[in-house]
């Protein structure tokens, strides 16, 4: 029988195969075709177009047939684009066509129906379904991981199914190499053997082994903000990632790249995971560390400790901007180059005019700018008056010589340079602001914002300050926000809290909407065990691993004298392995003694923007080591100095064994932390 099955699979599968090379053929002959008729269009305009600009009505005729002429060009184009995209679908889906397929009874007067399930959807002839995206309503039914009676919604309406067959497949090209039928996540082949695989120097898709946990969140219903709280690898990223290639996939006609945000720690992290979206058949949204965020707004200042802004003080510019009354110091004179054109009384006096019934904020300060181009005008045309009449036309073009020469003082009127923020923060929170604080007074006085992005997605949210996550609530505020990590690898003082996070970001309308994720699928049951020891009680009993059984962890107190000879034998163990083998060191200072004791043995510091190798060991900070993972870590600082019994050191120490896939060593030089006993493991 079950002979029978794998013969029948892989007949399938090389049917579907051939199908899908023929249909990639053909687009590249579609391509090359349309190439070829798009350059001979362009030497026809080339060599027949006539630019002639004599005269008004010549003008307009040679601009009529450049006018008709981009269009052609603009229809190419599309059409290019259209066909290359679908060649890039069919050759993601040439590398696996599908990961699954299920078999539904609709009515139990016809025959079942089978569906194959893929990265990414493919039809024949534009009707007859090849292959099923994963992000579409029937395949839900697959996630729920629940054979028999179910159901599945499109557009709102409930459509009842028996669940017959839940089958997954093991794809190279066009060979079928197994295949299984279950139905329960834990005991699901597939994510078993999927994460017995040997990490890779980039992060996968999980569309094959989504579990109905990490489902709930993908297909979470579209709120204003939802907050994922999940244990170390519990897949929180991989999950994000997936979230937005759903969200692009229901909205596809209106939801493009650049209106998405991603918000990540590091440069290493963004390099991990930067290939995932685009083999899912989307391209990546804007992905941004914190500094690259504030330097793409042009904040004129380093953040250099975002923990040292207090959210407070943002609070404090919210209550009093409002009361504030316009005064001395407030201000800043206008400059063409060094030509002065409007002086800071000037300013202040065109502020204060309206002040009278407006309060302090963006109205005013957007009225007061409008009048203060207004006077700039008038400055620069009294400035360049002539004595002569005025020809027809000369008006627009003295508009447009204008514009040329003071540009730059319209452009600080415009941006509202005259106004010196580090005068009205001293007044309003007391001090000179921080690079937080001052881009916040700027958002609270000029409305600066950016209302084309529709969602922003924080990942490893618990290592960002509430100051942060204010700053990212007003810049975007149409956007909806996910938010998502683990408490318990805040690794930085003064970080926010996830009720702080619910209050933000809750409405009088809506409440923050939160998931738990409490199932590793990263770490092998000994390393789980390990690091899940550091969380309270009442967590640590509801976290379990999928993975199979492994290694077990290696706590090792080392004299001074062994300590050296220890660490190498440790990482000469750890590399004899596939796989990459990361020195997680708590902070510089201590990886730059380890670097000092390996001498010539020490591995590369992984540091930046650098990219993860496939195997070998590195050396690296835990700072950036947060959301990686790797197949062996060593902990060579493990002692009672660095790691002491705080909850800080608590979170450090859970987040950095957390990184360890299938090997862990925690070593220390002399005294062991006190966070690792006998029975914590």
């Amino acid at each position: 029988m079950e002979e029978n099955i794998f013969k029948l699979e892989q007949e399938h599968l090389t049917t579907t195969y051939e199908k899908l090379l023929k249909m990639n053929n053909e687009l590249e002959e579609d391509i090359r075709s349309l190439d070829n008729q798009a350059t001979e269009e362009k030497n026809d305009i080339r060599d027949n177009i006539r630019l002639d600009f004599a005269d008004d009505e010549t003008k307009a005729e040679t601009y009529g047939e450049l006018e008709v002429w981009n269009r052609y060009i603009d229809t190419y184009n599309v059409q290019s684009e259209a066909l290359r995209n679908k060649k890039t679908r069919i050759e993601s889906l040439l590398k696996a066509p599908y990961f699954a397929k299920i078999q539904l009874q609709f009515d139990p007067s016809e025959e079942p129906e089978s569906y194959y399930i893929g990265n990414v959807e493919m039809s024949e002839n534009g009707a007859t379904p090849i292959v099923v995206d994963w992000r579409s309503p029937i395949a839900e039914v697959y996630y729920n991981q629940e054979n028999g009676h179910t159901f599945y919604e499109v557009n709102g309406n409930r459509i009842d199914v028996d669940l017959q067959l839940r089958r997954q497949f093991d794809l190279d090209k066009d060979k079928l190499n197994s295949y299984f039928d279950t139905q329960i996540a834990i005991e699901d082949p597939l994510l078993l053997r999927s994460l017995s695989r040997q990490r890779s120097d980039k992060m996968q898709s999980i569309s094959a082994t989504i579990q109905k946990e990490q489902n709930a969140v993908i297909r979470h219903p579209d709120v204003p903000a939802l907050l994922v709280s999940g244990i170390a690898g519990s897949g929180k990223t991989s999950v994000l990632l997936q979230r937005i290639a759903y969200l692009f996939y229901k909205q596809r006609e209106n939801l493009r790249p650049d209106q998405v945000y991603m918000i990540t720690l590091n440069p290493v992290f963004r390099e991990y995971i930067d290939s995932v979206l685009p083999d899912l058949g989307e391209s990546n949204p804007n992905t941004l560390t914190w500094q690259e965020f504030m330097d793409s707004c042009s904040i004129p200042m380093a953040d250099k400790n975002p923990a040292a802004t207090d959210g407070r003080d943002l609070e404090a510019i919210d209550d009093m901007l409002s009361l504030l009354i316009p005064d001395d110091g407030d201000f800043l004179p206008v400059y063409q180059k060094d030509e002065l054109i409007l002086s800071a009384k000037e300013v202040q006096s065109v502020v204060e005019k309206f002040a009278q019934t407006i309060p302090m904020g963006v109205r005013l300060v957007q009225v007061a700018a409008t009048e203060l181009e207004t006077r700039a005008r008038r400055v620069f045309k009294n400035r360049k008056r002539d004595n002569h009449e005025k020809q027809p036309g000369e008006e627009k073009a003295a508009e447009n010589q204008l514009e040329n020469d003071y540009g730059g003082a319209l452009k600080t009127i415009r941006n509202c340079g005259w106004l010196n923020y580090d005068a009205i923060s001293k007044r309003l929170i007391g001090h000179s602001p921080s690079a937080i604080e001052w881009f916040y007074l700027k958002m609270s006085l000029t409305g600066m914002c950016d209302r084309n992005a529709r969602y922003c997605m924080v990942d490893e949210v618990q290592n960002y300050t509430k100051a942060q996550m204010m700053i990212l609530k007003k810049f975007f505020p149409r956007a909806k926000f996910m938010l998502l990590g683990d408490e318990f690898q805040a690794i930085r003082p003064g970080t926010v809290t996830f009720n702080e996070l619910k209050d933000l970001f809750s409405t009088d309308k809506k409440s923050t909407d939160t998931i738990s994720l409490l199932t590793s699928y990263r770490s092998s049951p000994e390393i789980t065990s390990l690091f899940t020891s550091l969380l309270p009680e009442e967590i640590r009993v509801e976290t379990q691993s999928v993975q199979r059984e492994g290694t077990e962890p290696v706590i090792k107190a080392c004299t001074n004298e062994e300590y050296i000879k220890v660490l190498k034998e440790t990482i000469k163990e750890s590399t004899n392995e596939e796989g990459l083998c990361a020195l997680v060191c708590q902070n510089k200072k201590s990886l730059n003694y380890v670097r000092e004791v390996l001498g010539k043995e020490a591995p590369e510091v992984i540091t930046g923007d650098k990219k993860l190798p496939k195997e070998g060991a590195i050396l690296i900070e835990l700072a950036h080591a947060a959301g990686l993972e790797f197949d062996s870590v060593i902990i060579p600082d493990a002692d009672s100095s660095r790691y002491p019994d705080d909850k800080l050191s608590r979170h450090r120490l859970y987040t950095a064994m957390s990184r360890a896939t299938s090997r862990i060593s925690v070593l220390s030089e002399g005294n062991m932390t006190p966070l690792l006993t006998p029975t914590s493991f």
